[in-house]
């Protein structure tokens, strides 16, 4: 069998492996879960953004349902493009001239509310 300083050669080589491969392992082992932490605060993150990124998407969704609905599309031709339906008429009042009928200095330098446009007009 082999002489004893062989035999304690071999157990210390033996235990000296062992040793370097245990410290190998904890050391995998460590960065492994410091890597896992690390990744678990990102996906978390990601989370948190994508969570919002669907609230924003719903959003966008409601507001192209109600983009496209008719009642919003007749709104915005009327305000926008000045459109009319057929048999309306337009008005269009001159603000630069207030009438005279009435109306004392001070009111002609300020600008008339509409319907005291509109008021002057008819009567």
């Amino acid at each position: 069998m082999g002489s004893p300083i062989v035999r304690l050669i071999r157990s210390r080589l033996v235990r000296m492996t062992a040793f370097i491969l245990c410290v190998a392992i904890g050391i995998g082992v460590v960065r492994s879960v410091y890597t896992l932490s690390k990744k678990k605060g990102i996906v978390a993150e990601r989370q948190r953004v994508l969570r919002e990124l669907t609230a924003k998407n719903e959003e966008l969704h409601q507001q192209l349902e109600e983009a496209t609905s008719p009642a919003f599309i007749e709104q915005a031709a009327r305000d926008k493009l000045g459109l009319v339906r057929e048999g309306e008429t337009v008005v269009i009042m001159d603000k630069s001239n207030p009438s005279a009928d009435g109306l004392n200095d001070q009111e002609r330098s300020q600008e008339l509310p509409s319907w005291k446009q509109w008021w002057s007009l008819f009567f």
